[in-house]
């Protein structure tokens, strides 16, 4: 690191707006490799969670009664979707900040100055606002799409099992997108990357069946 990229970091930068301060900020500390990751990680395992839940209606909630099995459901994917969000920002949050203040710290110590009020310091911070908010929701985002049909059930719109199947279909076209998503940053085959997140939507609806069968919990 050179004499001035050393004055960079030191000095404090509030030029320029906002968004352009806060991606100053995740360059300066990859920040934007960290909130890419956080973002394909999350909403793939907040889609096939919900996968799950769907299934396990689809697979359990008798027909003659579907009522009180749906209504369980319903409350639990979207109590489950707003967890996941709540969990993501404060974990991820508490998580980066410790990171980031312990990588200043020794930063300081190594150049014998105090690092708080440095560029860096700020752009770490920011960094760790931002990541935990991609961290907390990706999933949910991705979750309240799969579940978004449950919302019109209630109303009269759709038949529970309907609402299923297109939730199902949503959370498919999701895990494929997201593998496309993947495959395009790793400059590779972006259709093998999608066959293979969609191949875990499906293998995870097999196991899902499997287990209803064994077990005779469906209907």
């Amino acid at each position: 690191m050179t004499e001035s990229e050393d004055d960079n970091i030191l000095l404090p930068a509030d030029e320029g707006g906002r968004i352009e301060r806060i991606m100053r900020a995740l360059e300066l500390t990859q920040g934007v490799e960290i909130a890419r990751r956080y973002l394909a990680m999350n909403a793939f395992d907040g889609a096939l969670t919900m996968l799950g839940l769907i299934l396990g209606g689809l697979f359990t909630i008798n027909p003659l009664d579907p009522t009180p099995g749906f209504n369980a459901i319903f409350l639990a994917a979207a109590g489950t979707s707003i967890a996941m969000a709540i969990s993501g920002f404060s974990g991820s949050y508490l998580a980066e900040s410790a990171e980031r203040d312990r990588e200043v710290d020794e930063m300081g110590r190594a150049m014998l100055t105090d690092m708080s009020g440095s560029m860096y310091a700020k752009a770490s911070r920011t960094t760790s606002i931002v990541v935990a908010i991609v961290d907390g929701a990706s999933p949910a985002i991705a979750g309240f799409l799969v579940i978004m049909p449950l919302f019109l059930v209630p109303m009269g719109i759709l038949h529970y099992q309907t609402a299923f199947y297109i939730g199902i279909g949503i959370c498919m076209l999701l895990l494929f997108l997201l593998g496309l998503f993947l495959g395009s940053i790793s400059k590779k085959n972006m259709w093998s990357y999608g066959a293979k997140t969609l191949l875990a939507g499906i293998l995870t609806a097999l196991m899902m069946l499997l287990i209803a069968w064994l077990t005779g919990a469906s209907h």
